[in-house]
């Protein structure tokens, strides 16, 4: 009996374990979206290319792919299109008025001896985790001339802790916090002149 108790408190643990992720604010929010400047008589063409990046602690950073690098393209794009400033955003390799490059790089920094204990403890013990997500995007006009280049950033602060199984629907949204990222690249783009 007394083993089936353990066996249950040890799934329990596990199963409870939870993770709660929030943004450190760092990116001044976008006043008026979509950006307002003047009003073009014939609205550019766009293409965009996105490259999605991860990088933990000192480490180089590798190129990511799959379902989450999907979803921030895809965010990505979307903020294209709804910020009104183009008649066509397409991620085909197509004749356009405006190139934008862009690097998404999710830069993970946390402590590995805290993080195995964490896990060794089945959670007992917190740990916490940084993402820094960064933006590069170069804009670039039809003949391949550099328009200019806009970096943002913001971060992320993830605590992993057996009790915050309740913090997990309110986990923070990396598609949206690319969609704020992009949307402050073209409001400064707008600002600067470069679309």
């Amino acid at each position: 009996m007394l083993r089936i108790i353990k066996a249950n408190l040890l799934l329990g643990a596990v199963l409870l374990t939870g993770c709660v992720s929030y943004s450190q604010h760092e990116l001044a929010p976008v006043q008026s979206w979509p950006p307002q400047a003047q009003a073009q008589a014939v609205k550019p063409t766009a293409y965009v290319r996105t490259t999605a990046q991860y990088q933990v602690n000192r480490g180089q950073p590798n190129a990511t792919a799959g379902k989450p690098a999907e979803a921030w393209e895809q965010a990505l794009v979307d903020t294209y299109k709804q910020s009104g400033r183009f008649a066509r955003v397409s991620t085909e390799k197509v004749t356009a008025d405006i190139y934008a490059e862009s690097t998404l790089t999710n830069h993970e920094q946390y402590n590995v001896a805290s993080a195995i204990i964490t896990g060794a403890t089945f959670f007992i013990i917190p740990s916490t985790a940084r993402n820094t997500f960064t933006l590069d995007t170069v804009f670039k006009d039809k003949d391949g001339k550099e328009l200019g280049r806009i970096s943002k950033s913001e971060s992320v602060r993830t605590w992993m802790h057996l009790v915050l199984i309740v913090g997990i629907p309110f986990q923070q949204d990396t598609s949206e916090l690319v969609r704020q990222l992009t949307q402050s690249t073209l409001d400064e783009a707008v600002k600067r002149q470069l679309l």
